[in-house]
């Protein structure tokens, strides 16, 4: 069953270049941050972000497409008195000179909902899959177990969530696969657009917004997931 979420009380806008420096931002969102607007304009909204939010919320944004679907971030700031923020961005990247532009639209939580029902829950529960798959193959042994596809989303996860990048190599590492075998498996998934196709001369594995909703998804099932 999906976690559902009371419906957000939108606060205002915000307008930030591709690197995530703001531009602009309304006013009313300013006062939730408990800053000015001058003191919010030139700044990059990493450096207001709660740090233990910020691995997953730059993912997230690292894989929206130019023009392309929005993706919504539940996330934590830290105000200008040191309070911690909880706020939801529904982010779009639109096109447009140096790369383009970043449009959030801020919404307000209620404090009645624990923020560790989003982005560090899924991201922990990802990280305890793959632990516990490993136990299992190191115990009963790899060879009984078949479940590469999924292996091979929650690494690519993961790896965005924690800001680094994950490759053929060492997909093919972990389960201990040749780099043919995964290269087979990622068209499959792939032709599912749940993976980026992968650039010729680059080893960079993505999932598309579609693999991230569908792996998050899975996360969020209050039923455990099967992983023998």
């Amino acid at each position: 069953m999906m976690v559902l979420w009371e419906q957000p009380v939108i606060v205002g806008h915000s307008i930030s270049n591709a690197d995530g420096v703001i531009q602009a931002i309304d006013e009313p969102v300013a006062t939730l941050l408990q800053r000015h607007r001058d003191q919010l304009v030139g700044i990059s909204y990493i450096s207001i972000t709660h740090p233990d939010d910020l691995a997953l919320n730059l993912a997230k944004v690292g894989a929206l497409k130019t023009n392309g679907q929005s993706t919504r971030i539940r996330k934590r700031y830290i105000g200008g008195k040191g309070d911690v923020i909880k706020m939801e961005v529904q982010v779009s990247r639109l096109a447009g000179c140096d790369g383009g532009l970043l449009i959030g639209t801020l919404s307000t939580i209620d404090d009645d909902q624990d923020l560790d029902y989003g982005p560090r829950r899924l991201w922990r529960r990802a990280r305890e899959f793959l632990d516990i798959m490993h136990a299992r193959d190191e115990i009963l042994g790899a060879e009984l177990f078949a479940d590469h596809a999924w292996t091979i989303l929650l690494l690519t996860y993961v790896a965005e969530a924690e800001g680094r990048i994950a490759s053929t190599e060492m997909v093919s590492d972990h389960l201990s696969l040749s780099r043919a075998t995964i290269e087979r498996w990622l068209r499959v998934l792939q032709s599912k657009t749940l993976i980026e196709p992968v650039r010729a001369g680059i080893d960079a594995l993505q999932l598309t917004q579609t693999g991230i909703d569908k792996v998050e998804r899975l996360l969020d099932q209050r039923l455990a997931i099967p992983v023998a």
